[in-house]
């Protein structure tokens, strides 16, 4: 059975982005619990980096997400910083790290969500500046889903109908990796 790893951004006493009572953390374990539940109807085993709000640091999802060895594992986030859009980093050496963060982009834009598309960032030597795709030992990428400070791309997220929407894109776009 494929396994998949879901780690969940931020949480506990770290909120993400915040803008007008909206905190990040919420919107990505709402948005996480719909993937999970959309790749669960599919027969594939799923762990998540947690189920609620609590305090998950980074090490400890790589962690975990390492020791579930896993065919797959993306860390769901959102946006902050004035733009607009869904984005998704992959590993800078492309293969199936690229392929999972465009399927999941091309599930979300047919949800209304515009796509900034998928990119790699590398850090000062020349690696991948984010630890859960550098540090994780199958392809992973981060998926950014909405600018949290943005009216017209948090009104994608704005009730759990829509939230669901959002999980359940994601978890195609992994299905179809």
């Amino acid at each position: 059975m494929p396994k998949v790893f879901i780690g969940v951004g931020h949480g506990g006493s770290d909120p993400g982005a915040v803008s007008n009572n909206t905190k990040e953390k919420d919107l990505n374990l709402s948005i996480a619990l719909a993937c999970r539940d959309e790749l669960k109807r599919d027969g594939i085993s799923v762990k998540m980096s947690r189920t609620k709000d609590e305090n998950d640091t980074l090490s400890e999802e790589i962690k975990e997400c390492n020791a579930y060895s896993p065919d797959l594992a993306v860390d769901i986030h959102n946006n902050a910083g004035g733009g607009d859009g869904a984005e998704a980093f992959y590993h800078y050496g492309g293969g199936t790290s690229k392929t999972l963060a465009e399927n999941i982009l091309a599930e979300i834009v047919k949800i209304g969500q515009n796509s900034r598309g998928a990119k790699i960032r590398k850090n000062t030597n020349g690696k991948d500046y984010y630890g859960f795709i550098r540090e994780t030992s199958c392809p992973a990428v981060i998926v950014e889903c909405a600018f949290v400070d943005n009216a017209t791309d948090l009104k994608i997220l704005a009730t759990e109908g829509k939230r669901q929407a959002m999980g359940e894109a994601i978890g195609k776009g992994i299905l179809k990796t």
